[in-house]
């Protein structure tokens, strides 16, 4: 009996059910024939199959400290951690490949590569994680020096840990550069988070006029949106908006219900926690536009955000930032208007151009659709994830046969 290839990926902050991790690569392998795994740590301890056959496990996050930087330091202290826990669990497994996906599982990763069996090992990179720290964690901090200071330590301990793997993925070139820097050309690609909703949309009556899908922050335009909608409902007295994701501050939650109240927006803003991933295709399909108002921060000009194939896809004509790949890409597919993200004025503007504007609408919406159908979807880049696995197992039985 010819043994089943066994693929093993690893996350500790994405659920169970992420788009690109599970919905995309690990049911893509196990249609393919694998054997897939998916070990991460969540909010509760749970094992089991699901319906699209993947194994999974989840691990309950052990907090430390109320207080998040004490956490973080005594979670990295304890030498019976959850990352001593994941990689337990990863031996278990006696996977050919593993596959992880976030920044401190590198803590395990050298460990992963020495394993008996000699897996390959696949660091998949969705943020430029060094950016990110300087921007959201020291922002306007009294001690910005210190955390950007460890924020560069960071990056060179990446990379040092980048060396010892077999491959790296990014989901878009920026990043792909970075790691591109120090190994080898051919160690290194993009595969972009496109996307296979398009098989979903349908034609349904429009309950929200605007639509933004993902993490809610302050970054993100939360209040520019809000800004935004007082505006426009001068002229759209039944303009409906819709968040649809988790709000990571409370603080931030607070200060968006408060300017809801103080603007009587409470009949035109919706605030919903996110739903499961196909459930969103629900709300597209009931939205006009969609909104990617994002502030000009310099991890904002790198990453790649999602949405931007989800919108197209499902036909919405979007309002964006005018930098970054948001900005390239709404130009260049001429899927809708670019706009100052810090100016609610100018977003207002550019959503009443396209309620008012039917044929610009029609056009943008159109171009949407067919982007995604020609050059965005998933299926393009589940062929190159297939080519890159069989590069790996094929390296690695020529390996394994020569030892």
């Amino acid at each position: 009996m010819i043994k089943k290839i066994k693929i093993c990926f690893l996350a500790d902050k994405h659920d169970l059910f992420d788009d690109r991790i599970y919905w995309k690569m690990a049911v893509s392998l196990r249609e393919r024939g694998y054997d897939v795994y998916y070990l991460l740590i969540g909010d509760e301890v749970k094992k089991g199959i699901t319906k699209e056959g993947i194994k999974y496990e989840i691990l309950k996050i052990k907090t430390f400290s109320k207080n998040r930087y004490l956490n973080f330091i005594l979670k990295n202290l304890n030498p019976n951690n959850n990352y001593k826990k994941l990689l337990d669990k990863a031996k278990e497994i006696n996977a050919d490949v593993y596959h992880f996906h976030d920044l401190w599982i590198n803590k395990i990763g050298k460990r992963l590569k020495l394993l008996p069996q000699k897996p390959s090992v696949i660091y998949d990179v969705h943020d430029p994680f060094a950016i990110n720290i300087k921007d959201y964690v020291g922002g306007q901090s009294k001690i910005k020096w210190l955390i950007n200071l460890y924020a560069d330590y960071i990056d060179h301990w990446e990379k040092r840990c980048a060396k010892q793997y077999d491959f790296i993925i990014t989901t878009e070139e920026n990043v792909r550069d970075r790691f591109r820097k120090v190994l080898p050309v051919e160690k290194v690609n993009v595969i972009y988070n496109y996307t296979y909703l398009h098989e979903y949309r349908k034609d349904m009556p429009k309950k929200y006029n605007l639509i933004y899908c993902g993490g809610i922050t302050k970054f993100r335009g939360a209040i520019e949106i809000i800004e935004a909608v007082r505006i426009l409902k001068q002229d759209f007295k039944d303009l409906k908006m819709i968040f649809l994701g988790p709000i990571f501050l409370k603080e931030l939650k607070e200060k968006m219900i408060g300017l809801i109240k103080k603007y009587d927006l409470t009949d035109n803003i919706i605030i919903k926690n996110s739903v499961s991933y196909h459930e969103v295709i629900w709300y597209y399909n009931q939205s006009k536009i969609g909104l990617g108002i994002f502030l000009p921060i310099k991890t904002h000009k790198i990453i790649l955000q999602i949405k931007i194939f989800e919108y197209m896809a499902m036909g919405l004509p979007i309002v964006g930032s005018n930098f970054g790949h948001i900005n390239d890409y709404i130009l260049k597919d001429k899927v809708g208007i670019t706009v100052n993200p810090t100016n609610p004025e100018k977003i207002a503007e550019a959503v009443k151009e396209l309620l008012q504007n039917e044929e610009l609408y029609n056009e943008f919406k159109t171009n949407g659709i067919n982007a995604v159908e020609k050059k965005y979807t998933w299926s393009i880049m589940e062929n190159k994830l297939f080519s890159i696995y069989d590069k790996l197992l094929a390296e690695r039985i020529n390996v394994t046969n020569y030892d």
